[in-house]
């Protein structure tokens, strides 16, 4: 029967192209998307960790809610040392974050100042990436200090000036500490990451008397499914009860929960392809049953039982199925190839810098990223739609009645 059906699938090639054609360009649509959706998510996730300071974040107990200069990890050593000791752990970096005020002679502006160790940084973001004037960290100055663009505007200061910084020590004195500003960042969006500046970390904690302490302890996990370990890891360290350990879902709800409701919604509309190509494929394989019912007849006629016509019908399907999914999956990596290596420009397309979830896009370069276990699922689910469309048109060809068939164009 195999052997027939290979045969009937080119007897009608006009039929045989149009339903081939349908598979070939559903599924290699889909599996663009496919592409597309997890490049984004990837970025997402990536620009998550980047806002939030890494996949894994430890402070002092309750710093993250209210974010004050009060709330400290006391002693970060054994926290640290704990992390650097996990395969897992990819970079492990300690900062020292401040809310206050920055001033020129001009005004005052809020500002969130982050005391780094450059180098720590690096494997997370490379910070000099945004980086317009100046330098990071300049040896120049004894308290260098780099800023936003969109700061340094509204303070009216450039490379070399003085600004103040008006903050709260930990003891919950306010203090004031002199910076020079040695390099400008490239201004974010409107909101906090316009108001970003870096000291290095010891400046920092010199500035608020915070000592060895830290305000936060990020985490760069190498591969996602370890982060609950890592996480659990982190909870048994010495003084760990005065700890919270969060990981970036925690940190940004916000954001897991929009890439949740963003896959739901992907789902769906793969739910909706696949019912529209199910029924249309079904629709094509009943015409082609009912345009064949003499011939159906005339097997019957000559000893070809039900199950065999049935099987005719399931065979031309495979063979269907099997070519326009093989033309699908070479427009699909043809895409994907190309896609992944020029990419979709959303800026040229008038699409400007985002904020999603409090979170900066701001590279809207649109790549596409293989995820071969996802591919193969949705073959197999395309594959499924196909031979399923299939089985009601192989049971009316199995239902036709030899006497009635052949009589049926006379």
């Amino acid at each position: 029967m195999w052997k027939i059906a290979w045969r009937n699938l080119w007897r009608n090639r006009t039929r045989t192209v149009i339903i081939a054609s349908a598979i070939a360009f559903s599924f290699g649509l889909m599996l663009i998307s496919m592409g597309i959706s997890a490049d984004s998510y990837a970025r997402m996730e990536e620009k998550a960790r980047e806002a939030t300071g890494g996949s894994v974040l430890v402070h002092g107990a309750g710093w993250w809610e209210g974010q004050g200069s009060d709330v400290v990890v006391a002693d970060p050593g054994p926290v640290m040392v704990r992390a650097e000791g996990l395969p897992e752990v990819k970079a492990v970096m300690p900062r020292v974050i401040i809310n206050g005020l920055l001033s020129s002679a001009r005004g005052n502006e809020a500002v969130r100042l982050s005391g780094v160790v450059l180098e720590r940084e690096q494997p997370l973001a490379d910070l000099r990436d945004d980086l317009v004037e100046g330098a990071f960290f300049s040896r120049e100055y004894d308290a260098p200090v780099v800023i936003s663009e969109g700061l340094a505007n509204r303070l009216n200061v450039s490379v070399g000036d003085k600004v103040v910084l008006t903050a709260s020590r930990v003891d919950g004195e306010v203090t004031r500490a002199l910076f020079y500003v040695s390099g400008l960042l490239r201004s974010g969006m409107a909101g906090e990451a316009d108001l970003q500046a870096y000291a290095p970390l010891e400046v920092a904690q010199e500035a608020v008397g915070m000592g060895d302490a830290l305000t936060q302890v990020g985490v760069l996990v190498s591969e996602v499914e370890a982060q609950d370990e890592v996480i659990a890891a982190l909870q048994q360290v010495e003084g760990a009860q005065a700890l919270e350990v969060l990981s970036w879902e925690q940190a940004v709800p916000e954001m897991s929960g929009l890439l949740e409701f963003d896959a739901a919604v992907n789902g769906i509309y793969f739910v909706v392809i696949f019912l529209i190509v199910l029924f249309a494929i079904a629709n094509t394989f009943l015409m082609a049953v009912m345009e064949r019912v003499r011939e159906y007849g005339l097997l019957s006629a000559l000893g070809v039982g039900p199950g065999q016509v049935g099987w005719l019908v399931i065979w031309e399907a495979l063979y269907l199925a099997l070519v326009g999914m093989f033309a699908g999956f070479v427009l699909g990596i043809a895409g994907h190839l190309t896609i992944a290596q020029v990419g979709i420009d959303m800026a040229a397309m008038g699409v400007g810098d985002m904020e999603m979830a409090g979170i900066a896009m701001n590279d809207l370069v649109v790549r596409s990223h293989l995820e071969p276990g996802r591919w193969l699922l949705a073959s197999a689910m395309v594959l499924a739609v196909v031979m399923i469309s299939a089985v009601y048109p192989a049971v009316r060809a199995m239902r036709l009645a030899p006497s009635q068939a052949m009589r049926f164009y006379e």
